[in-house]
């Protein structure tokens, strides 16, 4: 779990409290988030001066981000209803007090982190949080929210290493975050005196969040055509885009015709059995992946994990088949991209292959304790409630008034 050590505890305590917006008044290149701020003030100060969602982690937009937003969409942030700006609003907000201190020391770990928001409405968040992520943040409440991916320092997705940003020297880029439909943003750090507000901390980012989609969308805007297709063909989309706590093993395109074109080539029913084989019951994000863990998928296969090396030179696999591309967020979980199809594990030991998990290693089935997510029971979309939090009731009462 993330925690504050006591030195860092004793010097916020001899920090005056400030509001978000004194606290990123010496910030020029957050002008606009300060114009939105205002002319929604009402909706803001709903979510920002709620001190029942106290410690939160705005990752607060750039002007760059605002610019971006209106050139992709013909409008201004400051001018979209509040029924879209909820949801937006929430994913930016991280349900934990995060420090640039926070997040290096997390980062270092070689792992990434997968950190929850606000964002609880089942159009993009129909997942729930198992045992580890609730006890990384503290939680139910605060683990129940969609997640974002921050990469870790150094990986192949991430700029540079975390260096920590404050007002004289203008930010430095860091890191990334994922998000939705595979979007990736920059992180800046704001180091720790001049990030902290009354309800907690601040970064910047150089564009917005996109929050999780249905399966369905997130594959066809990968590219991963063949993919989609072996999913048209069994008629899987549906039961796909509507099960709760799944994690994909996504063949790439490549990976398909490598297998000779088995999205097009295999029966349906021989089809079908493929990808529930590839398809996990719970969600499993990488930096909850340790070596030698094995899991049951759908299809009753078995899927053992291997991890090498720690940063930008960590790998991880599947059986076989090598992720390419990690954490990929849907609204119900995520995707792992992978470069082969994978083979039954039983079939790897049996003919000795040369995969990456030669060696021997546990054979206990990984409980939801062990991932970040509750495992998939199949049943229908469920709304999560923020007992004690008031955020369902106070943000309804303040859309009413908007």
């Amino acid at each position: 779990m993330f925690s504050y050590p006591l030195l860092l505890l004793s010097l916020a305590s001899t920090i005056t409290a400030k509001s978000l917006l004194e606290a990123i008044s010496p910030y020029p290149e957050l002008s606009n988030f300060t114009a939105f701020y205002s002319a929604n003030s009402i909706f803001a100060n709903a979510l920002f001066g709620n001190e029942s969602l106290y410690p939160i982690t705005v990752l607060i937009p750039n002007n760059n981000a605002f610019a971006a937003y209106q050139a992709k969409t013909g409008k201004s942030l400051t001018d979209v209803s509040p029924e879209t700006l909820l949801p937006l609003i929430q994913y930016h907000t991280l349900a934990t007090s995060l420090s640039a201190e926070n997040l290096t020391t997390d980062s270092n770990s070689g792992t990434g982190s997968t950190i929850p928001s606000l964002l609880n409405d089942p159009i993009y968040n129909n997942r729930t949080a198992g045992p580890s992520l609730v006890a990384k943040y503290g939680g139910s409440q605060r683990a129940s929210g969609q997640v974002v991916f921050i990469s870790p320092a150094g990986s192949s997705s991430a700029s540079k290493r975390f260096v920590l940003s404050s007002r004289q020297d203008g930010g430095s880029t860091t890191s990334t975050i994922r998000s939705g439909l595979q979007s990736t943003v920059n992180l800046t750090l704001v180091d720790f005196s001049s990030s902290t507000w009354t309800g907690g901390h601040f970064h910047i980012i150089d564009n917005l969040l996109t929050p999780p989609d249905l399966c369905a969308t997130t594959i066809r805007g990968a590219g991963l055509s063949s993919l989609d297709n072996a999913l048209n063909r069994t008629k899987l989309w549906p039961a796909l885009d509507g099960t709760a706590n799944l994690t994909c093993l996504g063949p790439s395109n490549e990976a398909f015709k490598s297998a000779g074109s088995a999205d097009s080539t295999l029966g349906e029913q021989e089809l079908t059995n493929a990808l529930l084989f590839h398809t996990l019951p719970q969600v499993a994000y990488s930096d909850f992946l340790e070596d030698g863990m094995v899991m049951k998928t759908l299809g009753n296969g078995t899927v053992r994990v291997k991890v090498e090396g720690k940063g930008a030179s960590r790998q991880i696999w599947f059986n076989n088949a090598k992720v390419v591309d990690a954490n990929v967020l849907t609204h119900n979980g995520l995707m792992h991209v992978l470069d082969s199809v994978m083979k039954p594990l039983e079939e790897l030991n049996a003919t000795a292959s040369a995969s990456p998990s030669s060696t021997s290693k546990p054979t206990a089935t990984v409980s939801s304790s062990a991932s970040g997510a509750a495992k998939s029971t199949g049943a229908a979309v469920r709304g999560v409630t923020y007992d004690g939090w008031g955020l369902a009731g106070v943000l309804g009462a303040v859309l009413a008034m908007v």
